[in-house]
C-alpha cells in the first residue's frame, strides 16, 4: 500500500479529514449486525444449499452424457471466498433487493492439456496476446475425433488442418444439455430461470425474500501443477513467502491445479482463447487471510463496495482487479498493519495503490508481475476512473461512508 498505517498521523494527508474519524464511521456502519455480518449470515444460509441443489440435481443428471461423464463441479469466486458484495436496487415498494452473484467452474478433467508436444492438447501463446491467455491446440487423434464438432479451424489454405478448442462451441453444448435436462425436471424449471450468456450458462434464482441468486457456469479445463508453461512455478518464488502463510499452506498451494477458462483478452478472439485461472490459490489464500488478518478482508470487502457504488463505469474494472491490488498488498505488509483502528488508513492506501495502477496503464496479476491485467483498455476509460478515484481520495468521508450511486 501507500504507507504502512502504523506510521500514518491522524490526518489524511490528501484530503486532510480525519483517519479516526473515518475509522469509526466505518465501525458504525459495517461491522455491526447491519453490515457484512448481515450479508455473511444471508451467504452462509443460502449458496451451500444452491450449490448443492446444482450437484444433486444438474451435476449428476449431466453426467450420464459420454462427453460430461467425468465433469467436475468447482464452487469458486467471492462467495466461495467469503467476500462476497451483492447488486443492490430498490423494489417497487422501496424495500432493498439483492442479488448474490456465484461462479461454478464445469471442469472437463479428462481433457489433458500440456505445453509438452506430445501432449492430447497443447497450449499455445498467441502472439500479441497477453501473458496468460492461451490457444489450444488440439493435437491427438482421439482428441480430434472426439472434439472435432467443438474446433475452429484457420482459414488460409496452409493451416486448414490445425484445430483449436472453442469455447464458445462447448459452452453451447452445455447449455443446449441442461436445457434438455430441465425439460425432463420440472422442479428445476420452476426454480431456475436459464439464460445462454456466453462465455456462461446462467441460472437464476429468485424464492427467497427480496434475495436473487445469479449463478455463472463457467466451461474449464483442468491444467495440473506440474503441465504449467515455465515461469508460472513455483509462484511463491517469484514474491517470498508471506509471513502469515503457513509452510503447511503453501505446499498444498503448490500442488494445487489450476485451470483454463473460456475468456479472451481485451483485444482478443472469443472463439478460441482461454484464460488461465488462479482461482483454487486464491481461495486458498483469502481463507488463510481471513483466519489470520480478518480485517484485511473487511478492507478488500470495502474496497470492493466502493467500486461497485462509484467505479463502475467505464464497465472494465472488476473485483478481480481489485483482488490483485490486495493480495499484494497482503504479501507486502505485515499482520499487525491490518487492525481495526487501522481500517481507514489501509482503505485508502489500497485506493492509492489503485490510482498508481491506473495512473500508470499497468495492473499486474498477482501471480505473474509482467501480466498486465488491464493492457488494451482505452485510455479515455481509465482516465475517467483516475478522475473518479481522485475524487474519493479528495473527500473519503462522503464516499466510503455513503455508498450510493
Amino acid at each position: 500500500m501507500a504507507e504502512k498505517a502504523e506510521n500514518c498521523s491522524d490526518f489524511d494527508r490528501l484530503s486532510g479529514q480525519s483517519l479516526s474519524a473515518l475509522n469509526d464511521a466505518i465501525k458504525e456502519k459495517f461491522l455491526g449486525q447491519e453490515g457484512f455480518k448481515a450479508m455473511d449470515d444471508i451467504s452462509a444460509k443460502i449458496f451451500p444449499s444452491v450449490f448443492s441443489a446444482l450437484k444433486n440435481c444438474l451435476h449428476k443428471p449431466l453426467q450420464r452424457h459420454p462427453r460430461y461423464a467425468d465433469v467436475e463441479f468447482l464452487w469458486t469466486g467471492s462467495t466461495s471466498e467469503g467476500v462476497n458484495i451483492p447488486n443492490m436496487s430498490r423494489g417497487a415498494d422501496g424495500k432493498v433487493e439483492m442479488e448474490f452473484e456465484m461462479d461454478i467452474l464445469c471442469v472437463f478433467r479428462d481433457v489433458e492439456v500440456g505445453t509438452a508436444r506430445d501432449s492430447p492438447v497443447i497450449m499455445v501463446q498467441q502472439e500479441g496476446a497477453p501473458k496468460g491467455y492461451y490457444l489450444l491446440y488440439v493435437n491427438s487423434p482421439q482428441y480430434r475425433l472426439r472434439w472435432g464438432h467443438f474446433c475452429t479451424s484457420p482459414t488460409s489454405p496452409g493451416r486448414k488442418s490445425e484445430m483449436y478448442l472453442n469455447p464458445l462451441l462447448i459452452v453451447k453444448d452445455l447449455y443446449e444439455q441442461i436445457e434438455h435436462i430441465f425439460g425432463q425436471i420440472p422442479l428445476l424449471k420452476d426454480k431456475f430461470k436459464l439464460d445462454f450468456n456466453p462465455p456462461a450458462v446462467t441460472l437464476c434464482l429468485g424464492g427467497f425474500d427480496s434475495i436473487k441468486v445469479s449463478c455463472d457456469l463457467v466451461v474449464a479445463l483442468e491444467l495440473p501443477s506440474r503441465t504449467l508453461p515455465g515461469g508460472f512455478l513455483p509462484w511463491m518464488e517469484n514474491h517470498g513467502k508471506p509471513k502469515w502463510l503457513s509452510d503447511d499452506t503453501v505446499q498444498r498451494l503448490k500442488n494445487e491445479s489450476l485451470h483454463l477458462v473460456g475468456k479472451c483478452s481485451p483485444k482478443g478472439h472469443a472463439s478460441i482463447e482461454w484464460r488461465l485461472s488462479f482461482n483454487r490459490l486464491e481461495i486458498g489464500l483469502l481463507r488463510e487471510i481471513q483466519e489470520k488478518i480478518p480485517f484485511a478482508i473487511t478492507c478488500y470487502r470495502l474496497f470492493k463496495s466502493i467500486r461497485y457504488w462509484h467505479l463502475n463505469y467505464p464497465d472494465f474494472l472488476h473485483s478481480y482487479h481489485l483482488k490483485m491490488i490486495f493480495l499484494r498488498a497482503c504479501h507486502a505488509f505485515p499482520a499487525s498493519s491490518w487492525t481495526e483502528d487501522h481500517v481507514a488508513a489501509n482503505l485508502l492506501g489500497l485506493l492509492d495503490d489503485l490510482f498508481h495502477c491506473l495512473a500508470t496503464h499497468n495492473l499486474p496479476s498477482y501471480f505473474f508481475r509482467d501480466c498486465n491485467l488491464i493492457e488494451g483498455i482505452h485510455s479515455d476509460f481509465i482516465m475517467t476512473l483516475i478522475k473518479q478515484v481522485s475524487q474519493i481520495r479528495r473527500d473519503p468521508v462522503k464516499y466510503i461512508t455513503e455508498l450510493k450511486r
